[in-house]
């Protein structure tokens, strides 16, 4: 009973770590072409900052429990330094 309790909890972790995250998040195709996540960084649990790509240009957005926030908007330039 104690090795059936291992095998699912090793399963679900399994699951929760590998196949979870390929079927959520940017691993979707982006057939327009018009929007692109560049980069995440966690600042911590419920906050991240995202560098996205639309169209053209490019944005840094703030992300909380609250919703996302626009930061600024960088130029190409500076994303290539």
């Amino acid at each position: 009973m104690l090795f059936v309790l291992l095998v699912v909890c090793a399963g679900a972790v399994f699951i929760l770590k590998f196949l979870l995250p390929r079927f959520m998040g940017n691993q979707h195709s982006n057939k327009g072409g018009h929007f692109e996540l560049i980069s995440r960084y966690a600042l911590d649990l419920r906050r991240a900052l995202y560098l996205v790509r639309i169209g053209k240009r490019f944005f840094v957005l703030g992300g909380a429990e609250q919703g996302l926030h626009l930061l600024t908007e960088i130029s190409k330039d500076e994303i290539e330094k």
